[in-house]
């Protein structure tokens, strides 16, 4: 029999406790375990009985909510939090602290609206992630008992190194119907002109083991689109930039895409990629785009967009990257990318906060390698410098 998440309330005000119990209380598989005023009072309770997922009222009494959300990774790394604040715009850098530090996502404007119609819209969003961070805990508790019972391993201990062979998985799953067309294969000796990472739910926290591995003189420009809320894009691109030899920043409308630099898109916009044309035809400056375009994939940034845009911005070969994150943004752009020259990395569903995003575009057949977190720095070095094979990720 598969247990509800057991839930523990941080949040000092009695009727919006009240209010997030409620909510709560109509979600399927989530049971409250208790609710408590302050962050102090929520440690002392987890020590006692430890609960899966917390909800974090970021400006509590006693201890603040950064504070909080520290020590809860410090005494509960496996328990999920997702913060919430009362704010819509205030205090970016404890939001943009939150999401870094690991919690599954932050809400904004809590307690504005109290009605059936507020309280129908947070009950789907919180839905969404207690749906998916119960299957990734049921996912991971199977995997601990089927390893229980397999035998040690026996481990070879020769390697013989080989060429860099790019060679993109091009076997599609039917759903992708009337949008499938068989992509070109890569050419062996075609150097990557671009990164680009699509990420979303844990992905600040990602982003800040990734990025900061990355050399200064990566060669190749690096371009980032993180679903994040416009008051928390700027801090996280001034985030990673303060941690990284790679310099980061906040994209900007019409600046020029160049290597060793990158962009994180801007909350609220699609950032996309355009060409110029310089005489004779031939591709010039490659220039960034903001644009206010409709939401895709209920995303604005958007992946997919993204990718779509460096599909006919870039003959060459594009590494794109897709990270920890709910839904499927990012697999269609990946599919746009595959009819040009493109190399699909996702992250291994173990290390992801929300196996999503990376799940979508491995069963697509899209992927040409998984990787967990802890590598792919390295990984992508070897093969933005062609200096080792296509291998499955250890």
């Amino acid at each position: 029999m598969v247990e509800d998440l057991k839930i523990l309330i941080i949040e000092n005000n009695n009727d919006y406790r009240s209010f997030l119990s409620k909510v709560i209380a109509d979600i399927d598989g989530a049971e409250i375990s208790d609710a408590v005023s302050n962050g102090r009072n929520a440690i002392a309770r987890i020590k006692q009985a430890p609960v899966d997922l917390v909800l974090l009222r970021m400006e509590t009494p006693v201890m603040e909510g950064v504070k909080t959300l520290e020590k809860l990774r410090e005494f509960c790394p496996e328990t999920g939090v997702i913060a919430i604040s009362a704010s819509n715009s205030e205090n970016p850098e404890d939001a943009a602290n939150a999401v870094q530090m690991g919690a599954l996502d932050f809400i904004s404007g809590f307690g504005m609206d109290l009605s059936e119609s507020g309280a129908l819209s947070l009950r789907r969003r919180l839905m969404t992630l207690i749906g998916l961070y119960r299957a990734r805990r049921n996912s991971r508790q199977a995997k601990e008992l089927h390893q229980e019972h397999l035998p040690m391993p026996k481990f070879e201990t020769s390697r013989n190194p080989q060429p860099l062979i790019l060679q993109p998985q091009i076997a599609f799953q039917t759903e992708l119907t009337a949008e499938k067309q068989s992509p070109k294969s890569i050419a062996t000796n075609q150097r990557i002109e671009l990164l680009a990472i699509g990420v979303s739910t844990g992905g600040p926290n990602a982003l800040a083991q990734l990025i900061p591995l990355l050399p200064a003189d990566l060669g190749v420009p690096l371009l980032i689109v993180q679903h994040m809320p416009a008051v928390l894009t700027a801090s996280l691109a001034e985030s990673l930039n303060k941690k990284s030899a790679l310099h980061v920043h906040e994209a900007v409308d019409g600046e020029e895409v160049l290597p060793n630099v990158a962009y994180v898109a801007s909350g609220g916009w699609h950032m996309t990629v355009a060409s110029e044309r310089a005489p004779g035809g031939s591709s010039g400056k490659r220039r960034i785009q903001l644009t206010s375009d409709p939401p895709v994939n209920s995303c604005r940034p958007s992946v997919d967009v993204l990718f779509r845009s460096l599909a006919k911005a870039y003959s060459g070969t594009v590494l794109a990257v897709i990270m920890t994150g709910m839904g499927s943004d990012g697999m269609k752009g990946v599919l746009a990318l595959k009819q040009n020259n493109c190399y699909c990395m996702a992250q291994t569903e173990e290390t992801c906060v929300i196996y999503g995003m990376p799940r979508a575009v491995v069963e697509a057949g899209l992927s040409d390698e998984q990787v967990p977190l802890h590598n792919m720095a390295c990984r992508i070095l070897e093969l933005v410098r062609g200096q080792d094979l296509k291998r499955e990720a250890k």
